[in-house]
């Protein structure tokens, strides 16, 4: 962790930043792609993205309150997503940039078909829509059904490689008992070992003596016995 700022003075929060139009709209470009990093490489959702919690320094944007961010395989990951993209444009439309609908931010956000050297003329080319289409924000309360496909099986994919992850990095004890050689370091196992032995021809040899011979041996020891006589 660092601080950001500068002198001893926190960036601004982005709602606080002075910036001209063409900042806003670079800003704006910018908030976009970390959002598609985000859930791209991170494999997260913020969850509470706004201008808020968006620290603007030297020209770029900082996110902060990420601990709160959601893995893909959440129940509400995409719910959430939806909330942030809403905030994010919300925020930028109010100030006059031209921004994405919501449906066109989710899809940017979590389509793996874009390759990232094709991510600045997908960029472009939804820019030059949202020029023909007037800078009209969609109030989409409703995902299209394409995008919730989309990130159903990415999510799914997800947990997949999650699960396979874990299946390597830890052997499964399912059905299987390890032997003790995998459990126990080889001195004290060969010590258990040779006391369990040795108790084991202790009681072979006690069984194989005859009855009688049993018995004349525990008369004898009790005729070896000293007797002690009264103290003089």
């Amino acid at each position: 962790m660092e601080f950001i700022g500068k002198g001893g003075w926190a960036a601004p929060r982005l709602k606080d930043a002075a910036l001209s139009d063409d900042k806003l709209r670079g800003a704006y470009l910018e908030i976009v792609m970390i959002m598609r990093t985000l859930y791209q490489k991170c494999k997260l959702v913020h969850g509470d993205l706004s201008e808020y919690n968006i620290l603007y320094f030297e020209g770029h944007l900082h996110i902060i309150d990420v601990s709160q961010s959601i893995d893909l395989d959440h129940p509400s990951a995409l719910d959430f997503l939806k909330e942030d993209c809403l905030h994010v444009s919300d925020f930028f439309k109010k100030r006059g940039v031209g921004v994405m609908t919501v449906t066109d931010l989710i899809n940017f956000v979590i389509d793996r078909s874009i390759a990232d050297d094709d991510v600045d003329d997908y960029l472009e080319q939804v820019q030059q829509k949202m020029l023909e289409n007037g800078d009209i924000l969609a109030n989409d309360d409703e995902i299209s059904p394409t995008v919730m496909v989309q990130t159903l099986d990415y999510v799914k994919q997800c947990e997949a490689d999650i699960v396979n992850m874990s299946m390597l990095q830890r052997p499964s004890f399912l059905g299987y008992e390890p032997p003790a050689d995998k459990l126990y370091n080889q001195p004290l196992l060969g010590f258990v070992r040779a006391e369990r032995n040795t108790r084991s021809d202790e009681k072979q040899q006690q069984e194989e003596l005859p009855h009688n011979a049993v018995n004349v041996q525990n008369k004898w020891s009790l005729q070896s016995t000293p007797k002690m006589g009264p103290e003089e």
